[in-house]
């Protein structure tokens, strides 16, 4: 073992010598910080995971050029998640007393469907259709969330843990909150919507993604809700108090897919959850006096969804079985992006899709995953789905104690507000929505399996 320590810091040094005779101050800085993370991480994957959960949220973006009309964009928590993930493999390898793999009961959808991914997108470079470079990029973002799912439930094995994690999630959480708050007042312009931080400076608010700050929202808004259904005393009065802070920034995002998604999380509530329904009905009967009647962003809201259909940009016709409909701009680019595909990507590239990158950027899941990845992609999505479907009821339905209720509840309520979210964003692909979402799984999988534990000691 002194020697394997010895090699790795020597290699460390030479590294680092490289480095800072081959870069500028700023990727030496991120290198440094990123040599050091995996050195962390190594000697303690517990605490870089308690590092990560914060870097979530609230690290900065590196822009590396674009492709299609898409940028690629990394962020510091793409690199540290990578860093810690191969930190873990190599730990793994060093220490093999530490046991084998934790049992996943979504591990093939995922495997198939990053499979799908890959292999569409080779073909696509061999066609010379797609610039690898770029689709490298793109790749490894996808994977990195499945990256982040693996390592966590064979990290995270400790079930007293669970709640200590939640714990820093929550308090990223209220963070985040209050940064949306300061930024829709803080920032110029007329156009000036909430945002999570680093995502946009004060004085460009157009460049703000707030419907990623949505799509967080749901999953936040959707575990909170379980937990107020579930949890008692303080807890549910912090709980309530934390979704009263958040109900207001989300209406900030003026994001109208994200208020769809919430509107259905909210449904999917209602349905599966076994307790304090009405409490839960009359809050948003009173939620929704509250956003008619609030000073300042009633008519904005109103507004962002009239526009969406009426008013003078309202100038894109389209022909629906219902009859024809005008749609402003960006709801037109949403419903082409999935015309195009169907009509100009799909007939010629049915199976496989053109790859990752290969269609650009439309705002649309579903014409993402159709035009990359053909039908293998999308059944491996649909797969992908029903088996989280399947976890999280199974969790809700056996768990034991209030937190595998709470987050199998959450859970099983905030993936169909994503699902609707996706017609007009393209979630699944999100860092600031699927990092959170994938950690949470994560958990809620190993819960899933303790609870499945549980069941066969009783039933002997």
């Amino acid at each position: 073992m002194p020697i394997l320590v010895f090699l790795f810091a020597a290699a460390a040094l030479a590294l680092g010598g490289w480095l800072a005779v081959n870069l500028s101050f700023s990727y030496l800085s991120a290198a440094i910080a990123a040599i050091v993370t995996v050195i962390f991480a190594f000697f303690s994957p517990k605490q870089s995971m308690v590092f990560l959960i914060f870097s979530m949220l609230l690290s900065p973006e590196i822009q590396l050029g674009g492709v299609g009309g898409r940028n690629v964009v990394l962020r510091y928590d793409d690199v540290f998640l990578i860093m810690i993930f191969f930190a873990w493999l190599a730990r793994t390898a060093v220490f093999k007393q530490e046991g084998s793999f934790a049992k996943s009961p979504i591990t093939k959808p995922l495997l198939f469907y990053t499979l799908i991914y890959i292999t569409a997108t080779s073909f696509g470079i061999l066609r010379g259709e797609i610039d690898y470079k770029k689709s490298f990029f793109y790749v490894l973002k996808y994977a990195e969330y499945y990256m982040l799912y693996f390592m966590s439930i064979n990290i995270l094995k400790d079930e007293n843990d669970f709640s200590k994690y939640l714990k820093y999630a929550w308090f990223v959480l209220i963070a985040v909150i209050a940064y949306s708050y300061y930024y829709y007042f803080s920032a110029s312009g007329p156009d000036v919507r909430a945002s999570a931080p680093f995502e946009a400076p004060l004085d460009s608010p157009k460049e703000s993604e707030p419907a990623s700050l949505g799509g967080y929202y749901i999953i936040a808004f959707s575990v909170l809700l379980a937990f107020s259904s579930q949890a008692s005393g303080r807890y549910f009065f912090l709980a309530l108090a934390s979704l009263m802070f958040m109900y207001q920034s989300l209406l900030y995002t003026f994001s109208r897919a994200s208020y769809m998604g919430f509107a259905v999380s909210f449904i999917s509530f209602i349905f599966f959850s076994k307790s304090r329904r009405m409490f839960f009905l009359l809050a948003a009967i009173l939620g929704i006096i509250f956003t008619l009647t609030l000073p300042g962003i009633s008519e904005k809201v109103e507004n962002r969804i009239k526009s969406t259909y009426s008013g003078t940009q309202a100038v894109h016709s389209v022909s629906t079985p219902l009859g024809e409909i005008k749609l402003e701009e960006s709801a037109y680019l949403r419903y082409y992006s999935i015309f195009n595909v169907i009509n100009n990507v799909f007939p010629h590239y049915p199976f496989l899709g053109k790859g990752v990158t290969g269609i650009g950027l439309g705002d649309n899941q579903y014409a993402l995953i159709l035009g990359e990845t053909g039908i293998l992609g999308t059944a491996a999505f649909v797969w992908l789905i029903f088996s989280l479907f399947k976890l999280y009821a199974s969790l809700y339905k056996n768990g034991k104690d209030t937190l595998s209720k709470t987050l199998g509840l959450g859970l099983l309520c905030a993936l169909p507000g994503l699902l609707i979210q996706g017609f007009g964003v393209n979630t699944f692909i999100i860092v600031r929505i699927m990092e959170p979402f994938w950690f949470l799984t994560a958990i809620a999988t190993l819960m899933h399996n303790r609870t499945g534990e549980h069941l066969k000691n009783e039933q002997r």
